[in-house]
């Protein structure tokens, strides 16, 4: 179990800011500090790559991932059409017991926001989106949305640690919920993609970059997607 160990400590070192973007991760010196062979380090690196925290360079060896504001407005421009396209085939399709489970998921990260858990909220809010896009009934786009999730985990950290925009989130998806309920693709296409512009923006302010126009959606919800 070394190399769970290993994972565990390494994605919250990455997620919480110990390990910063670009940072080398050198195996021998890694083992060394958790007091455990190589082997189980290399594994733990290669598990953090496919998540999109850690990078394998050439002739290089790992570094904590980074992404430019660039790469975050050119993700979530695609994933603003690929998610309201999942959102609004979902409405369309799901079934009354999917429906039921994805308000237990609402309730049960509602429940999760006062405890300040950051990587529980977010993957409570991955579970939530994903139950509802599998509901679409087309196992690629669920599949594509998952792998662009993953290409901007290392700064989604930042919007879930605010209160705030933790708050305003876990509002619209009580809203989504109810639009679910009443099988309204049109709008809950229409939250998904402001859910997912919301988040942008905040992500580009954690990044240090202004957001542009000072977007605000319906009821001026912000959202950390």
């Amino acid at each position: 179990m070394d190399s769970l160990k290993a994972y565990t400590h390494l994605e919250s070192a990455i997620l919480t800011g110990g390990l910063k973007p670009r940072q080398r991760l050198v195996e021998q010196e890694l083992a060394e500090r958790l007091g455990m062979s190589r082997t189980p380090i290399r594994e733990a690196l290669r598990r953090l790559e496919e998540r999109g925290l850690v990078r394998i360079l050439p002739h290089r060896g790992a570094v904590v991932a980074d992404i430019s504001p660039h790469e975050v407005e050119n993700i979530y421009a695609v994933r603003s059409h690929v998610e309201s396209l999942a959102a609004r085939l979902a409405a369309e399709r799901i079934g009354p017991r999917a429906i039921e489970q994805v308000a237990d998921l609402e309730s049960a990260q509602a429940g999760l926001g006062a405890g300040r858990d950051v990587r529980a909220l977010m993957h409570a809010n991955d579970c939530f989106h994903d139950t509802i896009y599998a509901a679409a009934g087309n196992p690629c786009l669920l599949e594509v949305i998952q792998q662009l999730r993953r290409l901007v985990h290392p700064v989604r950290f930042n919007a879930w640690s605010q209160p705030d925009r933790i708050a305003r989130s876990l509002a619209e998806h009580r809203e989504m919920v109810a639009v679910l309920r009443r099988r309204d693709g049109a709008r809950l296409a229409e939250l998904t993609q402001h859910h997912l512009r919301v988040a942008t923006e905040a992500y580009l302010a954690s990044l240090g970059v202004r957001p542009r126009g000072g977007r605000r959606g319906p009821k001026g919800l912000t959202a950390a997607a």
